[in-house]
């Protein structure tokens, strides 16, 4: 759970206890009318139980919506939302705090008075990025409040910290994530935490600083300075014990924790984390209780009580499974996967040792028999036929081995081939729920264009597949005929026109392309769409695949597909190939169409080549026979002009 402390208390006074503050809103919310009054009350009560009463929480912020919009009291209409999004962050539902952030947003900027308010939205929005790892985007909505709240008049302090506190946070999470970022990050990290402490230090004490100091720390502990992140660990721990912060107190002993295991101070870690753990049960968050387990099961186990350790590690995988079902359900299917692919092979075992004992068997008795009929020079008979089996066996035994070789690598290749469009549908319908409860109609009516990108390559897939199993059973024959090369070419960039402009790739037919093929119509056509297909997978956007002719030695014809992406090395080249003699591959080309294509062109008495270098892209070149131009040249009237040039 990301760092919420330094918001909890910006609406609200300090100074008496947490329970005091309750008290006395709850007493002041009885003698209140239904009026605005009543409205700040409850968003104030909201505010103050995100953290500890989720239920609370949200019965106030309803009744006080209902409140503000019936009085059309939009000021009060934005703090609630506000409140009632921070409640629902806090419980780990992005979904909700999303939608009230989102409609705080959109209600603040047609109310003068909410631009503070306006600018927390915004934080709101940008810590939800945070939290699902879309950095990027996190860091667009941080630096949009930052840039608000330097413009208002006064600017507050207090709220310019608070941003920049969160920003230092983002590029540290960004840094520990792995994901790419830019080089700066660990570098941005230190300047806004610095920034942020900076600015604390000249307000009084209270509990920003201390989630300040708490941030700060680590950011320390992530360069491995763990005696400044320890330091700030206590100076935060002091201040939320100050102003009864029990939340943040509970996240800060869970981190300080985590600094005194590093520096092997293990029986300290344990007694940190003990209340730590009872707080985070108190307070409902499963998160916070989970992550206490496990760093105390960690800290147990280096002070010798493996029995409690187990115990508590048991524990907190429970609440992990709980909060990661998405997560499990991916390793589940990933471990059936898997078992079904090791039951095929013990099947194809079990099956190839009950040929060999047959077949042993069958020629030990025809052996005996002779023995027995021939006598002595039936023996020497069997003596040469038993050589004869058994050079025979191991002819087969090593034929055997290698079909099993291939139909494991053929099924592994098709179990790969279909994961891709499978992952690909279920992202799509992630993203399509999420944008559904996000109410994003602009982002939902760009995913029929992505779903339909999914299904066109699935199909191609099956195509693929089925004119394998064909190939495989010698049921393809080739048909050549004349075709024009142009006219190929040209047809192929109109079928895959859709897709590149979507990718944002320029497809580009040579206007100099010319010639004729002595060729198979269909396999061609299916050899020229999956190099585009791979082509387009590797180029990224605003790059360009170019579709040429090059004559070749031997009184032969090339068809080149040149791309500009990231291209490969000899080591990928050849893993790509899978062994086969081919010059070059491509990375992420290696698939069940990269093989078909070549299976295609060797049947047609033609060879197809990959020529890459890191940073320069890759060609494909597909050579066939030549054949000389004339009336029954293949000509294309529907397919896209051969110079197009698709951006």
């Amino acid at each position: 759970m990301k760092r919420l402390v330094c918001l909890l208390l910006v609406l609200l006074p300090l100074g008496a206890s947490a329970q005091a503050r309750l008290d006395s809103l709850r007493q002041r919310l009885a003698a209140s009318r239904p009026d605005t009054s009543r409205v700040l009350l409850l968003n104030l009560l909201c505010w103050e139980n995100a953290t500890r009463d989720a239920r609370a929480a949200q019965a106030y912020g309803r009744q006080g919506l209902a409140l503000a919009r019936e009085l059309h009291f939009r000021l009060g209409e934005v703090y609630v939302l506000n409140s009632l999004a921070l409640a629902a962050y806090v419980q780990h539902d992005e979904p909700a705090a999303s939608r009230s952030y989102q409609q705080a947003i959109r209600v603040a900027e047609t109310e003068p008075r909410a631009g503070r308010l306006l600018s927390l939205a915004l934080l709101g929005l940008g810590r939800i990025a945070n939290q699902q790892r879309d950095f990027a985007e996190g860091e667009k909505y941080f630096r949009q409040a930052l840039a608000r709240m330097q413009q208002q008049k006064p600017a507050s302090a207090s709220d310019i910290g608070m941003v920049q506190n969160h920003l230092s946070m983002l590029y540290y999470e960004w840094q520990r994530s792995g994901l790419p970022a830019p080089d700066s990050v660990g570098r941005l990290s230190l300047r806004y935490a610095g920034h942020a402490l900076a600015t604390f230090r000249r307000l009084p004490p209270d509990a920003k600083l201390a989630s300040c100091f708490s941030d700060v720390a680590l950011v320390y502990a992530q360069h491995q300075r763990y005696d400044s992140a320890e330091y700030y660990h206590r100076a935060a721990q002091r201040l939320y014990e100050r102003f009864g912060e029990r939340f943040g107190q509970t996240q800060n002993q869970l981190s300080l924790a985590d600094v005194l295991l590093a520096r092997h101070r293990p029986a300290e870690a344990v007694q940190l984390l003990r209340p730590a753990l009872a707080w985070a049960h108190q307070l409902h968050l499963s998160g916070l209780e989970a992550q206490a387990r496990q760093s105390l099961a960690t800290a147990l186990a280096a002070t010798g009580q493996g029995l409690e350790a187990y115990q508590q590690t048991r524990a907190g995988q429970a609440l992990l499974d709980s909060i990661q079902a998405t997560e499990r359900r991916q390793d589940l299917t990933r471990l059936r996967v898997q078992f079904d692919s090791e039951r095929q092979q013990s099947r194809v075992l079990a099956l190839t040792q009950r040929t060999q004992l047959q077949r042993r068997y069958l020629w030990w008795l025809g052996g005996l028999l002779l023995a027995v009929a021939a006598g002595l020079l039936a023996a020497g008979v069997l003596g040469w036929r038993l050589r004869r089996s058994r050079a025979l066996l191991a002819r087969q035994n090593e034929e055997l081995t290698t079909t099993r070789a291939e139909q494991d690598r053929l099924y592994a290749l098709i179990a790969h081939d279909l994961r891709s469009p499978v992952v690909a549908f279920t992202g799509l319908a992630d993203l399509l729920t999420s944008y559904v409860e996000r109410h994003d109609t602009a982002r939902l009516l760009r995913l029929g264009g992505r779903m339909r990108q999914a299904a066109e390559g699935l199909r191609g897939l099956l195509d693929n597949l089925l004119s394998w199993a064909l190939a495989q059973r010698g049921e393809l024959t080739p048909r050549p005929e004349p075709l024009a090369a142009a006219d190929l070419l040209a047809e192929a960039a109109g079928l895959y026109q859709p897709s590149a402009e979507a990718a944002g790739v320029q497809l580009v037919v040579a206007p100099e392309a010319s010639g004729h093929l002595l060729a198979d119509r269909n396999m061609t056509r299916t050899v020229l769409r999956n190099l585009i297909s791979n082509a387009l997978r590797a180029t990224p956007a605003g790059g360009r695949i170019e579709l040429a002719t090059a004559p070749a030695a031997g009184g032969g014809l090339s068809l080149l597909v040149r791309d500009t992406g990231e291209g490969m090395t000899a080591t990928q080249l050849q893993r790509v190939s899978g062994g086969a003699p081919i010059t070059s591959g491509r990375s992420g080309a290696a698939g069940l169409g990269l093989r078909l294509s070549q299976a295609f062109a060797r049947v047609q008495g033609g060879r197809l080549a990959l020529h890459s270098q890191p940073g320069e892209g890759t060609t494909a070149v597909l050579t066939l026979p030549a054949a000389a131009a004339g009336p029954a040249a293949l000509s294309v009237p529907d397919a896209a002009t051969p110079h197009a040039a698709v951006a």
